[in-house]
Parts: structure tokens; C-alpha cells; sequence
């Protein structure tokens, strides 16, 4: 098996996880919905005439502070929908600012790749993520037309922006009285994720990570939403965690497959569950062997493979292009304006129910997204999946192949 890349794991549960993993951390803030916003001091500005960006200068204006930056792929994602919306309501006086703490290079590496049609700061000095109290990404702030702050959180809708449009301020959200449950309070690869929900939820401060502890835990999982892992590799440990998965989502990554109809579960096991692993290994292979011996015996359970002549899907890069690019051929601060071609075939197989494999011109290969970004892909067909490629010089062929699928029974 080969090590398994975060983006191999079906679009809409990562773009989510990325928020579940966000918003318990986003903004821990001391500046006060009803008071005077913060000042800004950037020291770069882009994408506008205004060299200054003072928010004094810009009373009787509706401001939408954007705290981002290029690695963040919620907040690169929003992108799209923050332009149109900035398009739409900026003759009415609405002002969107983009600020990043990202250093200038990759910043401008960034802004050659990716299109922001409104002003863009960067912040150097981070004083301006210690004013507003950010402490994770996508955050943002509505400032109102006599300069206070009406709004913060992970995104703005039209419905709140046109809220702020139309009364200068945001209705306060009902609180219930009910106590909060956090299910998942985020995580890192070997970080239990019902500890750190637990953490949250009792207000506790002290750093104390369950990651720390040799554990290989596997059981039932509280949460129903949606799957997600995160793993890595430090002081000769291996750290995976993998969140309510099902069966078959757990034998796509143990296996490293594009999509789940490369699996079949003859077991009648519909539960979710969740991994968490922590153990000193020399690499992620030896973790997913152990890992799969205990699902085996856990569960009673076997993971058959079955090599058959199948139609395919087979996508090959006839001739090298600048729309496709491995990791090291792309510039600094730009990974999020490609998206890895695994990524492609995972949402192709989930429209079309058909297997589709990438020949060795594409492996570990990323392409030039614009056009077909991160939310726009979700919503896409597979024709405009397909035509998009197309237009990047990849073929795609239908071919009889020998592939390799897997099978779930029990013992």
C-alpha cells in the first residue's frame, strides 16, 4: 500500500471535516459584537486603489473582513462566492477585505493563480489577527456603516450581509438552554477526537493530547455526519485518526481507493466507526497492517480481493502542459489552486457509479483548478468534470482492464 494523501477522500466529507476541524478553534474573541471595530494597519495592499484600507476612511460603508490565508482550503474555497457577492452588493457601498498573514511571496505567488476581485492586505506583523483575537481560519467580521462590529464567524451569507444592508446590524442568534454537545471537538492524526470534544465542553485550557499515549482504539462512533481522517508522522510515530467511517470507507482508505465502489459489504454492518492510532512506527504501510488485523479480528470480519476484466475509465496526459503539475513543480503558496487528480476520480466514480484510473503520466499530479474550484466541483456534473479535464490536455478513453476490487465477509 502507499501512503494515503488527505485529498483522497470523497470532496464534500473533507471540505467538510476542514470545517468541522475549524470552527471549534476559529475565533476565542475579546473584541464585542456592538462595539468599535478594531483599526487596521495592513502593510501590503492588493487589488485596490485605496493604499491605506483605515476603516475611519471607510464609515458609511459596510465592511467584510475575510481573515485567511493560502493553505487554508475553506477559506480558498469561499473565494468564489465572496466575489460574487462583493460584485453584486459593492454599489451599495459594501467593501470586502481579504487579510493574510502569509508572507509576501507566497501571497503574491497566490493572487497570480487564483482570482480575489476585491482589496487584499497582508497582515506582516499578525497585529491585526491579535487585534480581532483570530485563532484559526476561515474567520470573519461585518463591520457596519458607524464602524462597529455587527458579525463574526466562519462564513457570510447574502442573507446576513443583506441583514447588515438593510438594518445595519444582525439579529443576536436565540440561545437555547439546553448545554452544548460537542461530538467532535477536532482533530490531528492519533488525537482522540471524543476527548477533545469532551475538553471543549468542560472548558479546559491545559495542553494534555490523548496522541501522546501507544493507543489503537476502534469503536462505535458517536458521530453520523460525515467521515474524515488526518494522520501524520513525528519523532518516529505514526498518528492516524479516522472519524465515524463506515466499513466500506474504512477499506477505501485502508487500501487507497478512489471511491467506496471499489468495495462490497456482505457483512450487514451499517455502523459507523471511529480509529484512533498512536504508535511508534517507521511508516504508515506498518500502521495499516496492524490497523487491518485489528478490524479483522475485532470484527470477525475478512477483506477478499478479487482481480477481474472490468471497463474503466483511463485518464493519460498525451503531452506535459501548465495545467498539470506535480507538488514540486508548483510555486510556493499555491497548492490550493490545483486539486490532485485522485480527487477527480474519486467525484467521477461517485456521479457515475463506473471505475475510473489515472495511467502513470498522471500520477501524483495536480491540476490548475480555476474554473472548477473546490465548491464548483461538488456541484459539478460528470460531463463538466470530464470537459474540464479535457481542456487541461487529458484524455479520457474507455479500456478493458484487470482491476483489483475488494469484498467484506465475515469470518
Amino acid at each position: 500500500m502507499t501512503q494515503k494523501l488527505n485529498d483522497q477522500s470523497p470532496l464534500l466529507k473533507r471540505f467538510l471535516l476542514w470545517i468541522i476541524l475549524a470552527a471549534p478553534f476559529i475565533i476565542h474573541s475579546q473584541v464585542e459584537i456592538g462595539k468599535k471595530a478594531p483599526e487596521l494597519h495592513l502593510e501590503g495592499i492588493y487589488n485596490c486603489n485605496d493604499k491605506s484600507l483605515q476603516l475611519e476612511s471607510l464609515k458609511g460603508n459596510i465592511v467584510v473582513l475575510d481573515f485567511w490565508a493560502t493553505w487554508c482550503s475553506p477559506c480558498v474555497a469561499a473565494f468564489p462566492e465572496n466575489n460574487e457577492l462583493y460584485t453584486k452588493y459593492k454599489d451599495q457601498n459594501v467593501t470586502f477585505i481579504a487579510i493574510t498573514d502569509d508572507s509576501k511571496e507566497k501571497l503574491e505567488n497566490f493572487l497570480k493563480k487564483v482570482k480575489i476581485d476585491f482589496c487584499v492586505g497582508r497582515d506582516d506583523d499578525k497585529q491585526e489577527f491579535k487585534n480581532y483575537n483570530v485563532t484559526g481560519r476561515p474567520a470573519m467580521f461585518i463591520i457596519n456603516r458607524d464602524g462597529t462590529l455587527v458579525y463574526r464567524g466562519i462564513h457570510v451569507s447574502e442573507e446576513t450581509l443583506l441583514e447588515v444592508i438593510n438594518t445595519n446590524g444582525v439579529a443576536p442568534e436565540q440561545k437555547s438552554n439546553h448545554p452544548e454537545i460537542i461530538l467532535n471537538g477536532g482533530f490531528r492524526g492519533g488525537e482522540d477526537p471524543v476527548f477533545n470534544g469532551m475538553k471543549q465542553m468542560t472548558g479546559r485550557k491545559e495542553f494534555c493530547s490523548s496522541a501522546l499515549i501507544d493507543q489503537l482504539i476502534i469503536r462505535p462512533s458517536l458521530e453520523t455526519n460525515s467521515a474524515g481522517s488526518a494522520y501524520r508522522m513525528k519523532n518516529g510515530h505514526v498518528g492516524i485518526t479516522y472519524c465515524a467511517g463506515s466499513l466500506k470507507e474504512l477499506v477505501v482508505f485502508l487500501y487507497d481507493l478512489p471511491s467506496d465502489i471499489w468495495v462490497e459489504n456482505k457483512t450487514g454492518d451499517s455502523c459507523r466507526y471511529d480509529l484512533v492510532y498512536w504508535r511508534k512506527k517507521d511508516s504508515f504501510e506498518g500502521a495499516i497492517s496492524e490497523i487491518e488485523q485489528s478490524l479483522s479480528d475485532g470484527l470477525s470480519i475478512t477483506f477478499d480481493s478479487i482481480s477481474s476484466q472490468k471497463k474503466v475509465l483511463f485518464l493519460s496526459l498525451p503531452k506535459t502542459n501548465e495545467y498539470v503539475r506535480t507538488e514540486e513543480q508548483i510555486e510556493e503558496g499555491t497548492d490550493k489552486a490545483y486539486t490532485s487528480i485522485s480527487l477527480f476520480l474519486t467525484k467521477l466514480e461517485e456521479l457515475t457509479n463506473q471505475f475510473y484510473i489515472a495511467d502513470n503520466s498522471l500520477k501524483n499530479q495536480l491540476v490548475y483548478n480555476q474554473g472548477m474550484e473546490w465548491k464548483k466541483l461538488n456541484d459539478a456534473s460528470a460531463a463538466e468534470i470530464i470537459d474540464f479535464l479535457k481542456a487541461k490536455g487529458i484524455t479520457v478513453n474507455q479500456e478493458m482492464k484487470v482491476i483489483t476490487t475488494y469484498v467484506i465477509n465475515r469470518k
